[in-house]
């Protein structure tokens, strides 16, 4: 009776999953099915996409943004890997030749290069726009403020305490 209720209060007391995870689980289950029939495939992106698995580990945020940037990236430049294998007829004896691709290697580089690029490079033209956005809107609250003060006076300008 007291190790039922034990795992009652476990049950209770333990934190829900999380949504992410569970679409994480549900994608994963859809696609190693995929990646069994398409194992030469699977081998060859495995490969081309190991910027985005050095991005993933060195990616410290919880919302990823480094590793989405570089994946993303790295996956379009990685097409020339794919469209290499499938004209060849996705079969394992295409594998090598396909990985031994100056090309690919150049595309699926500069894609995840280019990812890690922007990742570095928007922050600061961010800011910079924010920036410009906020001193826009501060001109323009000082010029109503100078409206104001024409119409109702200085009393306008005065500091309000609150109480």
């Amino acid at each position: 009776m007291a190790s039922s209720t034990k795992s009652t209060a476990a049950k209770s007391n333990a934190a829900p999953a999380k949504p992410g995870k569970k679409i994480f689980v549900v994608l994963l289950l859809l696609l190693l099915p995929v990646a069994g029939l398409l194992l030469p495939t699977t081998i060859v992106l495995v490969v081309a996409m190991v910027p985005t698995i050095v991005a993933w580990i060195a990616d410290p945020s919880p919302s990823r943004h480094l590793t989405v940037t570089v994946g993303c990236l790295n996956f379009a430049g990685s097409l020339w890997f794919i469209h290499d294998l499938w004209s060849m007829g996705q079969t394992f004896a295409a594998v090598a030749p396909t990985l031994g691709n100056i090309m690919a290697w150049l595309m699926a580089l500069l894609g995840a290069g280019a990812g890690w690029t922007i990742y570095w490079v928007m922050p600061p033209i961010a800011r910079s726009i924010a920036a410009a956005k906020s001193s826009v809107r501060l001109n323009r609250l000082r010029k109503a403020q100078a409206e104001l003060v024409e119409l109702w006076g200085d009393a306008v300008r005065e500091k309000i305490t609150p109480q």
